[in-house]
């Protein structure tokens, strides 16, 4: 059965033939000098950022594939994005714009167990082609691992340590046997091990307590990862446990899917853009800088980098111009750092009329945060003619 892919969306944004270094991603970009037209020789470049290598996914969850192509150039004939070298999405003649990079975003949600590979395929009109491919796992819920585990362990009132994950010392006992009725909303379970209890669906999450192996419990809901469940246990109705932790002694394909309380502020990833100034004024076909100052506010680390896309809006219609916007990829912030990202864009579209520059950290939503209201800035302007007719 070939894999049943769904393309929901490809983000190609055009940068400038004149891109500036981008000191913030820790990546220089030669540029060409005042006045005279970028170089681009040679096959283009493709850079895969994500997912990584040999990665594993359950299956139902969403791969978020991005990745950047490099001297693009005005010849750039195409982009593709390959599941298994079948297409999942591309864009033809995508640089207009001359631009150097090309930055990427496609999500996957999978649907087939196994082994899969994906592919970046840029191609130049005289055939010059370049390629990159990485390969992922997919696996069932009940037989293996989701990525990105919790790694962490709290604290325990028990004799032996409780964890947030199972340890590879731990023979895990037979499941019980089934129960009688399939795709129940309530499944009884039994834990594997000494296993934490937390307030929500992850290690960032409050430690209730701890369960020693072999208790009890009932799974009442699972989180859409289904990589952690809601339990219920003595009187506690709103403690949640690792997945792999428990053995569930039924179906649990009818429990309700629960996302779980957020983080505490303090136990988590924020990104806020804490500034945005533009710093020339907005003339058509003219470059100007836009200045964002993003910090990361949380006690914690990003897993992944996050996109940082700025966009012209126009005020009457409240669209978003395409063409006009510019994605960068923002490196991971360490708890209290920030970073100044300098933002290079041209636009041209609608002179003379009210329009927003708004930038989003974090755009389409990558990263897990704690307050997801505070990553967005936007300045009024109305764009000046200049040489444009």
């Amino acid at each position: 059965m070939p894999p049943c892919a769904v393309f929901r969306r490809i983000i190609v944004t055009w940068l400038l033939p004149l891109l500036v270094a981008l000191a913030s991603a820790g990546c220089n970009l030669n540029s060409a000098g005042a006045g005279a037209p970028a170089r681009f020789e040679g096959p283009p470049v493709i850079h895969i950022a994500a997912p990584l290598p040999n990665q594993t996914y359950l299956v139902g969850t969403t791969v978020i594939v991005q990745a950047r192509v490099e001297n693009a150039g005005p010849d750039l004939a195409r982009i593709a994005v390959l599941l298994d070298d079948q297409l999942l999405g591309e864009k033809l003649d995508p640089n207009e714009s001359m631009a150097a990079v090309l930055p990427l975003t496609i999500d996957w949600p999978t649907s087939n167990i196994g082994q899969h590979k994906i592919s970046v395929l840029a191609e130049r009109g005289d055939g010059a082609s370049a390629r990159e491919d990485v390969h992922i796992l997919v696996i069932a819920d009940e037989t293996g691992e989701a990525a990105g585990e919790p790694a962490e362990t709290g604290p325990t009132n028990m004799g032996e340590t409780a964890a947030d994950e199972p340890r590879d010392d731990d023979a895990q006992p037979t499941a019980p046997e089934p129960a009688a009725v399939k795709g129940e909303s309530q499944v009884p379970g039994t834990v594997i091990q000494p296993s934490n209890l937390r307030l929500g669906p992850s290690t960032a999450h409050e430690l209730l307590g701890s369960l020693p192996k072999d208790e009890q419990v009932l799974i009442v809901a699972v989180n859409p990862a289904r990589d952690w469940y809601r339990i219920s246990y003595a009187d506690l109705d709103n403690a949640w446990i690792y997945s792999d932790l428990v053995s569930p002694s039924g179906d649990i394909s009818g429990v309700p899917v629960e996302t779980g309380p957020n983080t505490a502020p303090e136990n988590g990833v924020n990104l806020v853009l804490e500034e945005l100034l533009i710093a020339d004024a907005i003339t058509c076909n003219q470059p100007f800088d836009a200045l964002a100052r993003i910090s990361n506010r949380g006690n914690a680390s990003p897993l992944t980098g996050a996109w940082v896309n700025a966009e012209a809006i126009l005020n009457s219609s409240g669209e978003a111009l395409t063409g006009q916007e510019q994605l960068h990829n923002l490196r991971i912030l360490q708890p209290g750092e920030e970073e100044v990202l300098t933002l290079n864009l041209t636009l041209s579209l609608h002179v003379g009329e009210e329009q927003t520059l708004r930038v989003t950290v974090d755009s389409g939503n990558h990263v897990a945060e704690t307050d997801e209201q505070d990553n967005i800035d936007s300045i009024p302007f109305t764009l000046a003619r200049g040489n444009c007719n």
